[in-house]
């Protein structure tokens, strides 16, 4: 008899066994979350791509690489490693990461808004110290659910300082893309050879079929990319042509825009930026720098705040008046700005000059930087000037314009 219960028990614990995965899943209870992924993954950043054989490196120069580390979960840690061609680690470099961090779940590899003080894993991973060879480039990532994975490993090239090189997207500051959709397919890349005191040597025959002559009514004509010439042309005579009047703590008169232009840098120039990894946009023959050193034009990070007062608080613009048959842009300035250059506050200067001439051909002006803010700066092929349109960050007062 028990024989029987006992094989009629073990009868059933088998079908219900098999039945199982053919019923539906328990119901989770009102309120109940599903369990995370624990998955931890790379979201690239396409213009600021991580080392791998398509991009050679350059010796003694830094590399930008971008890209954010996500999970579901908070993370523990993110490492980036190079080792040479006999698996000898040469770096590493980590993060580790407590859970109440705001990088616990999103970590990204490079800290765009803050290059000049940046200790994000990239802006820690030297570069420069490699010699000329092969190397091996891993980024692993941990959590407490999965441990540590590999999410990217690559071989790289370094060569030589002499070596003729090729413009990789990692050479500019994020922008590749939008360079490339303005100078349209085949002008971009070029080849080129690192030199001194951070110049560099361009492909003469990549200058001499991409960069122009423009006149201007300064002390000579500017070279500009052959894409860019009609924006270029169509901001100097925005200068040669529009009229402003300045009056408050000085009063410039009624004169030409042009007049505020004291000096340039640029257009094109075959150089680095100053104290970053990136080439200049100087050398794709887009930007021009207006009145570097006087004022407040040169890049200063905390420069944003300076240019809000005084162009948003302090500069009041009246309209358009007309006076000796000439129309111009009347403004008073109500601010204490203590140096000016034909009786215009310098701190207003570039701005008129963006504000009146460059945003209208449409250029970049480099206040906007998210890493610094520099009013000498005015570009194009970088960002677009729509975003600071209407926006609040948007330090524009003009919006009808005498020639429409």
């Amino acid at each position: 008899m028990i024989y029987f219960v006992m094989k009629r028990f073990l009868s059933l614990a088998l079908i219900l066994l098999l039945l199982c995965p053919l019923l539906p899943p328990a119901r989770a209870e009102e309120g109940d979350e599903p369990a995370p992924d624990p998955t931890i993954y790379l979201v690239p950043e396409d213009d600021l791509p991580l080392p791998c054989p398509e991009y050679v490196l350059t010796e003694k120069r830094d590399f930008v690489f971008g890209g954010t580390v996500v999970c579901d979960v908070p993370l523990t840690g993110v490492s980036v490693t190079i080792g040479d061609e006999n698996g000898q680690i040469l770096q590493r470099v980590e993060d580790k990461i407590e859970a109440e961090d705001e990088d616990a779940a999103c970590f990204p590899l490079w800290d765009r808004t803050y290059p000049f003080e940046d200790d994000s894993l990239s802006a820690r991973t030297d570069f420069a110290a490699l010699k000329p060879g092969t190397y091996t480039f891993t980024l692993n990532a941990a959590n407490d659910v999965v441990g540590e994975v590999t999410l990217y490993a690559s071989p790289f090239t370094v060569e030589k300082t002499t070596a003729l090189h090729t413009l990789i997207p990692n050479d500019l500051r994020g922008t590749w893309s939008a360079a490339e959709a303005y100078l349209g397919q085949g002008v971009l890349p070029f080849t080129y050879r690192t030199g001194t005191f951070g110049q560099i040597q361009i492909d003469s025959s990549w200058v001499n079929r991409n960069i122009v002559e423009i006149s201007t009514p300064f002390d000579g004509p500017w070279r500009v990319n052959r894409a860019a010439a009609e924006a270029f042309k169509k901001a100097v005579s925005y200068l040669r042509n529009t009229y402003i009047h300045v009056g408050g703590k000085w009063d410039s008169g009624v004169m030409r825009l042009g007049n505020l232009v004291v000096s340039y840098t640029g257009p094109y120039m075959a150089r680095e930026e100053s104290y970053t990894p990136f080439l200049s946009p100087h050398v794709l023959g887009l930007a021009v720098d207006l009145n570097g050193g006087i004022g407040f034009n040169n890049a200063v990070p905390d420069g944003w705040a300076v240019f809000c007062r005084e162009i948003s608080e302090n500069l009041i613009y009246n309209g358009i008046r007309e006076k000796n048959g000439y129309r111009y842009y009347d403004f008073t300035y109500i601010g204490t700005w203590g140096t000016e250059y034909e009786k215009v506050p310098t701190i207003i200067q570039n701005y008129l000059l963006y504000e009146l001439a460059f945003y209208r051909a449409g250029f970049f002006w480099g206040v906007y930087y998210d890493h610094t803010c520099d009013a000498r700066h005015f570009g194009l092929g970088e960002y677009d000037p729509a975003v600071h349109s209407d926006s609040p960050l948007a330090l524009r007062k003009v919006f009808e314009y005498i020639d429409g």
